[in-house]
């Protein structure tokens, strides 16, 4: 079990050459189980290769409590089971895909 503290959404974070900003949480059923994702954005705005970005996806893992605690910060902390099947990762990445077309890079924590 991890705790996962909850990013603010749509809040900028800058990175050497760009930034990125997760825009939303969502959740999904999965083998009765509950998968939580985050949807993000990035930029590139200087680099060796020029400006770009992209539309990512993070995975957490499965949800085992949500929103139960708070960080000294404010945020939100969830408790997650980290995805480490690989065909458990290949049939939700499939799932993702289908659900958010734009989002095809995605990363299990």
């Amino acid at each position: 079990m991890d705790k996962y503290i909850h990013p603010e959404l749509n809040k900028r974070v800058e990175f050497f050459g760009g930034s990125y900003l997760f825009v939303e949480e969502g959740r999904l059923n999965y083998q009765g189980k509950e998968v939580f994702y985050l949807l993000g954005m990035a930029g590139v705005e200087s680099s060796c290769c020029g400006t770009g970005g992209c539309a990512f996806i993070k995975v957490p893992g499965y949800v085992l409590s949500w929103k139960k605690a708070w960080s000294e910060s404010g945020q939100s902390i969830s408790e997650v089971e980290r995805i480490v099947s690989e065909e458990s990762q290949t049939a939700i990445r499939k799932i993702l895909q289908e659900k958010h077309p734009g989002f095809q890079q995605i990363e299990f924590l």
